[in-house]
This record gives structure tokens, sequence and C-alpha cells, in this order.
């Protein structure tokens, strides 16, 4: 901590902040930051977020994943909390995003496609950008955007209204009469809200851009999943193990090896 601190003193913006911070007395040191250790504490004490964020350089390298990887993130939000996986969820995706406009760099026809898919997406899209600009900007990265939820009112209004205008092609499953009324929109006067609230198992009504025109509303037949393949979960599991680094000593190794109350380490997810 002292070494971290060294290094934000000398950081020319915070300077100001530290030389009044140091000016206090403890009491009011305490006082001004008690707010924001409350968060940090729900946040850090748990060892699978300790591991996540602060248990040294990652392994994963998220430029290389949008060229041709594999990441699959597991933030389970019954063992960490609503607000430590909204926080954490929201990390991630905002490192996707900072990976995906370091493609700025280059050429569009160097760009490969890449895909990110943010299911119960309204927990996660606590971001220090615009969503409708990064939408709008994605198409140009060439990352597609795949957000899932379940209801409108899920979702805060400017997300719902940027999502609306940006987010092109649309799938629509049962929805309930009042959102069915609100996403008639998209689809009248071929499919009424009507439709959209009776909608069958495995039905669903979409509206598709394709060669950068947009199709005209139609229903569409999905299929249920395969049964499950038995040793395939196992198998995933030890690809996504295959990247392992050292610990920093061994009195780290004795607590950064205690796992978390599913067993998993996400340093080494990939």
């Amino acid at each position: 901590m002292i070494i971290l601190l060294g290094t934000l003193k000398d950081d020319p913006t915070l300077r100001g902040f530290w030389n009044w911070y140091e000016q206090l007395s403890d009491a009011a040191r305490a006082q001004s930051i008690a707010p924001l250790l409350n968060k940090l504490r729900a946040f850090l004490l748990r060892p699978f977020v300790v591991k996540a964020i602060a248990a040294g350089p990652s392994t994963v390298d998220l430029s290389t994943v949008l060229d041709g990887g594999l990441c699959l993130v597991r933030i389970p939000k019954g063992s960490l909390g609503e607000d430590t996986t909204r926080l954490l969820g929201s990390l991630i995706v905002a490192r996707v995003w900072q990976a995906t406009t370091g493609r700025a760099k280059l050429p569009q026809r160097h760009r490969q496609d890449a895909a990110l898919y943010v299911d119960e997406a309204h927990n996660f899209l606590n971001l220090p950008y615009a969503m409708d600009d990064m939408l709008a900007e994605a198409r140009g990265y060439r990352l597609a955007m795949t957000l899932a939820h379940q209801h409108l009112s899920q979702l805060p209004r400017d997300l719902k209204e940027g999502i609306s205008t940006n987010a092109r092609s649309k799938i629509f499953f049962n929805a309930s009469p009042e959102d069915a009324r609100e996403l008639a929109r998209h689809t009248a006067p071929r499919i009424s809200e009507h439709d959209l609230a009776h909608l069958g198992a495995f039905h669903a009504a979409t509206r598709l851009v394709v060669n950068g025109e947009e199709t005209p509303p139609f229903t569409v037949t999905t299929q249920p999943l395969p049964p499950a393949i038995r040793g395939r979960a196992k198998t995933v599991r030890q690809a996504a193990a295959r990247h392992t680094r050292p610990l920093a000593s061994s009195a780290d190794r004795a607590h950064d090896d205690e796992p978390d109350a599913s067993g998993f380490d996400p340093r080494r997810a990939s």
C-alpha cells in the first residue's frame, strides 16, 4: 500500500488532493473516506474479487481474445452480492471496450470480427462511457454486441433509448403486455403488440439488418438445446485453465491458493 500511495502522490493530477488530505486531522480523514471504504470493504473482502482484480497482472489478453480467442467470465451474483456483481461486471465490460477502441490503430480491413455477449446486461453497463455512443461506434471496430435482459423496466431511460436507436437487429421473445405495447413500434404493422405478447415456446419475432438494410419484421422458430454431452463441462474447464502463472511469493501463495466458495480462480480464466 505504501508503494501505491507513493506512486499516486507523485501524480501531478492528484497532488492537490493529497496536499489537502495530509492537512486534515485523523478524525476528518476518517469522515472523508468513510463512504468510499464502506463500499470497498464489501467489494474486497471476497477472495474471488481480490483474485480477479488485485492478484497481479492478468493472464488474459483481451486484445488477443478479440482477434479470435474466447473468454468466458463467470460472476456469481448469489455469492458476491448485487453491488459487487454490478461493479465487477462493469469493470470487465469497460476493459473489453478499452481493448476494442485499441483497434483504432489498425486499418479497418485488418480488424477481425468479434462479439461481446452480456447476459443480464442491465447489471453490467454502469460505465464511464455513453452506451449509445458505444453501440454506434462498435460497428466501426467490428464488434458485435448482444445485450440480453428480461423486460424494459430493468433499463434506465437513456440506456433504453440508446439500445432502441443503435441496436439495429432486434430479437423479441414472449413479452409482457406492457413491454409489447412499446416494442410493437419496431414490428408494426406486420407483427402487432398482441402477437408479441402471445409468442409460443421457441418462437421469436425479429427485425434484422442485412447488407446494411432493415428487413421487414418476421417470426422465427428456435430449436431446443441438444442433450448435454457427458464430460464436456470438465473438458471446457480444463481448457479454460490452461493459462497459469507463478504466485508472487510463498506468503501470498498461502492466501491466494484459498479457493472461493465455488473453487474457481478467476486469474486462470481465458
